[in-house]
């Protein structure tokens, strides 16, 4: 088993962000949205504000992309969570996916939703 060093041994690393948001927009051009997420889960680490909710709408728009909607429906509810008065377009797809992302196959609105 590879051994990871601690978080409180890792050193701090400076990254410029533009570069890897230019990057992670490239590879959602190219239809390569598995890997843009991965930089934008990169940029995330650690950032409990997900940049105001930014980030959390640019993985909310891979997964939809990648066709996973109600990962991409979680991701915009998160960024709307970080920002409701900026992440504006997120809280309209997220409302845009509650139509199509339900769990009433599995259980039946009546057994769950309350009056």
């Amino acid at each position: 088993m590879a051994h990871l060093p601690s978080l409180s041994a890792r050193v701090v690393e400076q990254h410029d962000f533009n570069v890897l948001e230019k990057r992670a927009a490239e590879l959602m051009k190219a239809g390569r949205a598995q890997d843009a997420i991965r930089i934008y889960f990169y940029m995330a680490d650690g950032d409990p504000s997900l940049d105001g909710g930014y980030l959390g709408r640019k993985i909310a728009l891979c997964y939809e992309s990648m066709g996973q909607l109600y990962a991409a429906k979680y991701w915009h509810g998160r960024a709307v969570e970080e920002n409701p008065h900026v992440e504006i377009e997120s809280a309209e797809d997220r409302k845009r996916l509650e139509s199509v992302v339900t769990i009433d196959d599995l259980v039946s609105p009546k057994d769950y939703v309350t009056p």
